[in-house]
Order: C-alpha cells, then sequence, then structure tokens
C-alpha cells in the first residue's frame, strides 16, 4: 500500500464514527424551545381548588334564582 492510499482509509474510517451534522441539529433543534407556562397552571394542577370554585359558583346561582321564590 502507498501512502497516500493509507490516508484515505484513516479518514475515511474518522469520518464514519463521527456523526453527522444533520442528525447532531437535529437532536439539538427541541433543547432551546422553551414554552410559557399560563398562569392558570398551578390552579388546574390541584382539582380540589377547581372543585370548590365550581360548588361555590353553583350554590350562588341557586341562592340568587331561588331569591324571589316565597313559600
Amino acid at each position: 500500500m502507498d501512502p497516500s492510499s493509507s490516508t484515505v482509509a484513516s479518514s475515511s474510517a474518522a469520518s464514519s464514527t463521527r456523526p453527522s451534522p444533520s442528525s447532531s441539529a437535529a437532536a439539538m433543534a427541541p433543547a432551546p424551545i422553551q414554552t410559557k407556562i399560563p398562569s392558570t397552571e398551578p390552579f388546574l394542577k390541584d382539582f380540589t381548588l377547581l372543585a370548590e370554585a365550581a360548588k361555590r359558583a353553583q350554590v350562588a346561582v341557586m341562592v340568587r334564582d331561588f331569591e324571589d321564590v316565597g313559600i
């Protein structure tokens, strides 16, 4: 083997172990994306607070509707 053919073989072996730029760019693309957390996120996680608010709203509507009812 002459020296030029051994250089080609070693460079092709080195390039086969390196990831291609397109695959490494695709792997890094999702990382910088930041989503904004809605301000209601902490309240929606705790469904007991949501259930309590719904119950209070329902009672308020019923009280308003039955205010004028006379027995």
